[in-house]
């Protein structure tokens, strides 16, 4: 199954880069949306709404994996079209990401594009605004309910203790700076792992630890 390499960028420029990377051929996203903004009464036209789009994750762009090589030489370019941009690495090498770990931003870049399009298709102005205002207010409320949700996965993951064997290689689940990286464990005390990366050996809670073969066969 393909994979996403991380690419990085300044927060302003994360749309223009995922913008002027597939304009060059590349496999390239970030999720974003689309917002209206008024902007000021002083100009010739008066007060008026314009549509934005801004990142929903910035400074991030997700690129195929299989242009690593490509998009590693892009980058160190001084002199490109596109914004200037860095292959996300972690002990020399840049993480993978499995299609499933993004598939939450794509489903809200989605539930925000159908939203917005209710807004344009609303036959008056006080009608798109009750929907922009409704569509705040759900968004609140879906973050609350997913928040309460992941206190309830994560509270539960953490009362199962760890059993891996010491020399397991692992992947490290929700924790973004080790996505993809591959560790062995050393040691575990039910609660926690010791996990060894390189040289560097870190105490990790256990829930996070998943066997690297089961890892891969849920991507």
């Amino acid at each position: 199954m393909s994979r996403w390499i991380i690419l990085r960028t300044s927060g302003g420029q994360t749309v223009q880069l995922a913008e002027a990377l597939r304009a060059a051929g590349y496999d390239a996203w970030t999720p974003a949306r689309t917002i209206r903004k008024t902007i000021g009464a002083g100009t010739r036209k008066g007060a008026r709404q314009i549509e934005v789009t801004i990142p929903i994750l910035a400074t991030f762009v997700f690129a195929r994996a299989e242009q690593l090589v490509a998009l590693a030489t892009l980058a160190k370019r001084p002199f490109k079209p596109q914004p200037d941009f860095s292959v996300f690495t972690y002990a020399g090498k840049a993480p993978e990401i499995a299609d499933r770990d993004v598939r939450g931003l794509q489903e809200e870049e989605a539930r925000a594009a159908a939203a917005m399009q209710a807004i344009r298709d609303a036959e008056t102005h006080a009608e798109a605004e009750r929907l922009r205002i409704a569509e705040i207010r759900r968004a609140g409320l879906r973050r609350q309910a997913e928040r309460a949700a992941e206190r309830q996965r994560r509270a539960a993951l953490r009362s199962q203790a760890c059993t891996l064997a010491p020399g397991t290689e692992v992947h490290i689940a929700d924790m973004p700076a080790l996505v993809g990286v591959t560790g062995v464990v050393e040691a575990t005390d039910g609660s926690y792992a010791e996990v060894r990366f390189g040289t560097q050996s870190w105490k990790i809670e256990g829930w996070r630890v998943l066997p690297a073969d089961l890892d891969q066969l849920a991507a």
